[in-house]
């Protein structure tokens, strides 16, 4: 019978029990999945012989031996066990809705155990309310005076279970053969442990520890992290840099629509396709990013590429976060291509099996769609570009599909969303970056304003001016609402204002929300489009690229509860033609010193990358980027704004290591595993 060694490479056990099921899918299904993660913070249980009113609300653990169990005598009052520790001191135990004899079985009379929990003072009596832990005499050996908190919230994960997996799986840790330090002297700091001791410290924390001690594990990490993330990187390199199987020498279907347009190109515009028409002619395909502030004109140049790959024979695609999007890029595109095959791709498309059928024959010539397009069902018959458009609202799977797909072709990433250029190492690896930062002539700038919940009336007015002139508005809230109305409550919903606002303009107020079904979203929207109606109330839902060149004013209520990035995202909407548009920022009295001097930065900057780089300063680590915009991958220890000075240390760290393979080949491999599983290493490369 072979044995196979258990190590921390090794998968976990393959009993299919919820709980493992949860790790699996949260923390991953290896031995050192459980282990390379960043705790929330340390629990302190507080082992004491005696007790008073100073611990009061503390957590505290103490010996007690249990002296009765008193019945409740109805639902509403507890079941009560009296404990005295060693000093007579007494106290009670209080549980809730709880089985009665699991408690009188778990813990028995005259019997001694560890229980920890927060103490309280009631009716003259010392109490815990339902214990957090409890240990009997013969598991002493399992208490903890310190234990991480681990980030298991809505995982469904149980927390004694999931403590007791990552111990065991610190046995194995400890047994494995680490590679030596790789970390080169000069970058090693001073206060610094290693690897194996950094995971070590993090999981049994040292009596000693404080907060701000473990920052100096969690940067070590984030080093290594870094560092095997650049090790992919150079693995993928040549994939990335493969040859170029599709030169591209004829432009004269770019220069056609160039010559048709009925406005000129601004000069980032201009430089950026410049670059892209080297790209193509190159003889290394094109990976490239274009980072262009909203309304910045990044689609036309999206579609210049395409028009001279599919003048070459090639087949391209274009992959947008949603259907409203790809709906309007669709009407967008066929104006330019009036003889090519454009076929739109979504969830909600029928005759799939015909478009599939289609692309494989090279019938369609230009695909645009959601994440359908990257169905594995599509086979290409020659895919020469994907362009993803606001790529970091794709998920991983997604993006691992594109990578598939693209092995030989161009791709082209387009944000809006601006970072800083080392940070766009990291995420992307060594592509391209292309940045298109003046707008269109003629555009107007967006007057920014910030008024508090208390000028709603104001605002009345202001709309009212604003329809005389035949302009429309965006009304845009953070929060859906319930379907029942509460009209006491004084949190303004999509949904309570809807309300609100139709008794003031009657049919003239649309809404879209997330919880409505597509084809409500998709009718409502065509008739703001259209103009049947003249405000539209919404959740963040018409965020991306969405263009009502009529749409001059934009409300924002709760601003404070968005990122900045989102609100520059959000006021890109209404600077889409040449009236005077204003944007206003509506929040409540409580704003904190830190939300008002956010929201100035908006009033002050109509620059996304000069937006990105205030908020850097007045944040740090804080959401740079807005609210899950960043794309950035889900690190495990590293910080990309408390870190940036790492990058480059990193860089040349790994340039040593890929010096001497020979020598370092087991802890390059030792580091690219730890972190990253197989469909990690194609993750990475489109972010």
């Amino acid at each position: 019978m072979n044995i196979i060694k258990i190590n921390i490479f090794s998968n976990l056990d393959n009993k299919k029990t919820i709980f493992l099921n949860n790790v699996k899918e949260y923390f991953g299904s290896r031995i050192i999945d459980t282990l390379v993660h960043f705790p929330l913070g340390i629990n302190r249980n507080n082992l004491r012989t005696d007790f008073n009113v100073n611990d009061i609300n503390k957590i505290i653990t103490l010996d007690v031996k249990i002296i009765k169990h008193l019945q409740n005598y109805n639902k509403k009052s507890p079941y009560k066990v009296v404990g005295q520790i060693e000093s007579k001191q007494e106290i009670n135990l209080l549980y809730f809705n709880i089985y009665k004899d699991f408690l009188k079985q778990k813990l028995l009379i005259n019997n001694t155990y560890r229980i920890t929990g927060k103490l309280q003072f009631f009716s003259n009596s010392f109490q815990f309310i339902h214990p957090l832990n409890i240990l009997d005499k013969y598991k002493l050996n399992e208490f903890e005076e310190i234990e991480p908190i681990y980030n298991l919230a809505r995982k469904k994960i149980n927390k004694k279970l999931f403590r007791n997996l990552v111990k065991k799986n610190l046995k194995i840790f400890n047994n494995y053969n680490f590679p030596k330090e790789w970390i080169l002297k000069k970058f090693l700091q001073k206060d610094w442990v290693s690897f194996k001791d950094s995971i070590n410290n993090l999981h049994t924390p040292p009596i000693n520890t404080k907060l701000n001690l473990s920052e100096k594990w969690r940067k070590r990490l984030a080093f290594d992290e870094l560092l095997s993330n650049f090790l992919i990187f150079n693995k993928l390199k040549k994939k990335t840099k493969q040859k170029n199987f599709l030169k591209i020498s004829d432009f004269s279907f770019s220069n056609n629509i160039l010559n048709k347009l009925d406005f000129e190109l601004t000069e980032d515009q201009k430089n950026t396709f410049k670059e892209i028409k080297r790209d193509l002619m190159g003889n290394e395909k094109m990976y490239r990013l274009i980072q262009g502030d909203v309304g910045s004109g990044k689609t036309i140049i999206s579609l210049l590429a395409i028009a001279d790959c599919v003048n070459s024979g090639c087949q391209a695609v274009l992959m947008v976060p949603t259907e409203l999007l790809a709906k309007q890029h669709l009407e967008y595109f066929e104006k330019y291509f009036k003889d090519i095959k454009i076929e739109l791709l979504t969830g909600n498309t029928k005759q799939k099996e015909r478009i599939y059928e289609d692309i494989k024959n090279d019938k369609i010539k230009i695909l645009i769609g959601t994440h359908s397009v990257y169905n594995k069902a599509i086979k290409f018959k020659n895919l020469g570009i994907i362009v993803i458009d606001e790529q970091h609202k794709f998920g991983v799977k997604q993006r691992i599909n594109l990578i598939e797909k693209s092995i030989d072709c161009h791709t082209l990433i387009m944000s809006a969303t601006p970072i800083p250029r080392s940070l766009s190492f990291v995420m992307y690896g060594e592509i391209k970056v292309s940045n298109i930062k003046t707008k269109p002539k003629g555009r107007k700038e967006v007057t920014t304003s910030i008024i508090s919940d208390k000028q709603i009336e104001n605002l009345i007015s202001g709309i009212k001016r604003k329809l005389e002139k035949q302009e429309q508005i965006f009304w845009i809230l953070p929060n859906i609402g319930e379907d029942i109305i509460d009209i006491d409550s004084d949190k303004e919903t999509v949904k309570t204002r809807y309300e609100f606002l139709k008794k003031i303009f009657g049919s003239k107020v649309g809404i879209i929300h997330g919880k409505m079904n597509k084809e409500e979203i998709l009718n409502n929207m065509k008739d703001f489009k259209e103009k049947k109606t003249k405000i539209l109330i919404s959740t963040t839902v018409i965020e991306v690229g969405i263009n009502i060149p009529s749409a001059t004013l934009m409300i924002v209520e709760e601003a404070n509860k968005f990122g900045l990035a989102q609100l520059h995202q959000l006021r890109g909407r209404i600077s889409r033609s040449d009236k005077l548009s204003n944007f206003v920022l509506i929040h409540n009295y409580k704003l904190t010193d830190l939300a008002k001097n956010r929201l100035l930065i908006l009033k002050q900057y109509d620059d996304g990358f000069k937006i990105a780089e205030k908020d850097l300063f007045l944040r740090g680590s804080g959401d740079l980027l807005g609210t899950n915009q960043s794309g950035l991958p889900k690190w495990k220890f590293f910080d990309p704004f408390n870190d940036l000075e790492l990058i480059e240390k990193v860089k040349e760290n790994c340039e040593i290591l890929l010096t001497d393979t020979n020598n370092y080949k087991k802890t390059i491999s030792f580091l690219i595993n730890s972190f990253y599983k197989d469909n990690s290493f194609k993750n990475y490369l489109s972010a």
